[in-house]
């Protein structure tokens, strides 16, 4: 992994609190596909898949949600500060390692790898080779997904569109591409493909604008946008957009008016929509 990206204590601190949690449907999916069957209630199943893999950890969110549907799971990261603010579990596991380097398993001995959005960070054919490795022949899963956010405003989406595409544009890199196509464009790398599928599935939550632009603040591009140009800029950059969809919501809100100042503006609630691109796979 060449990024070295989420390390630094504050923004890990912040990656923890404002990150937000997988949809319940995505592990469903994940299960029904593991155990071959469909229509899967996670409230009244009592199968849990015996050891998971969560590569590229971070600070724990899909780990933990995985716990409670594996038996076992490990978690990795590159980070020892995102693993310092992941959530410990009595079934859960972390250790600092690099996807690229799975040798600390035994070779056949895990049921499912999960990758959460950080596959782009990944030397792809290297990691690929280390979970064919260490997967289980004859049904062991690999499942990889990431997703698009939207918005609820039609303005306030483009305003969003426009921070990653225009202002983030220049701390782009050669893997920011790769995850803003969803990973189509090496979907061809994929291993296992003839038994790969996909899914899509929508999600939604509701938070206030402050807790949104939180949120946008632990992107990648924000944290190279802050090494790049300085801590100020960035607080001006995120100010500024904040204060543009806070217009947004104000001009479609009858409650909410032009002259009601900012702070009580960014407290308004918005509809963020993220659609997931869930793609799985089974070693045979």
């Amino acid at each position: 992994m060449n990024y070295p990206l989420f390390v630094e204590s504050d923004h890990t601190t912040k990656y923890k609190a404002f990150r937000r949690h997988y949809p319940r449907e995505l592990y469903t999916k994940i299960l029904e596909f593991y155990f071959n069957t469909t229509n899967l209630n996670l409230d009244d199943s009592d199968k849990k898949i015996p050891c998971a893999l969560d590569v590229g950890c971070g600070s724990g969110q899909a780990t933990v949600d995985l716990s409670h549907y594996c038996h076992r799971v490990i978690g990795i990261d590159g980070s020892e500060n995102q693993l310092k603010n992941a959530p410990l579990k009595e079934n859960i596991e972390y250790q600092c390692q690099i996807a690229e380097n799975l040798t600390f398993l035994p070779s056949n001995s895990i049921d499912l790898v999960t990758v959460a959005i950080a596959l782009h960070w990944f030397n792809i054919q290297t990691f690929f080779e280390q979970v064919d490795h260490i997967l289980k022949p004859n049904g062991g899963v690999l499942s990889i997904w990431c997703h698009e956010t939207s918005l609820d405003n039609l303005k306030a989406d483009e305003i969003l569109k426009n921070l990653s595409i225009y202002d983030l544009r220049s701390c782009w890199n050669d893997k920011t591409q790769i995850v803003i196509e969803n990973y189509e464009s090496i979907i061809d790398k994929f291993p296992y493909q003839q038994t790969k599928i996909k899914h899509l599935i929508e999600h939604e939550e509701e938070m206030s604008i402050d807790q949104f632009v939180n949120m946008i603040e632990t992107w990648s591009l924000c944290q190279t946008y802050r090494k790049r140009y300085g801590e100020e800029k960035l607080k001006q950059l995120l100010e500024t957009f904040t204060n543009n969809l806070a217009k947004c919501y104000a001009e479609s809100s009858n409650d909410i008016n032009s002259n009601n100042n900012n702070n009580a503006i960014s407290d308004k609630k918005m509809i963020v929509k993220w659609t997931v691109h869930l793609h799985l796979m089974k070693k045979q």
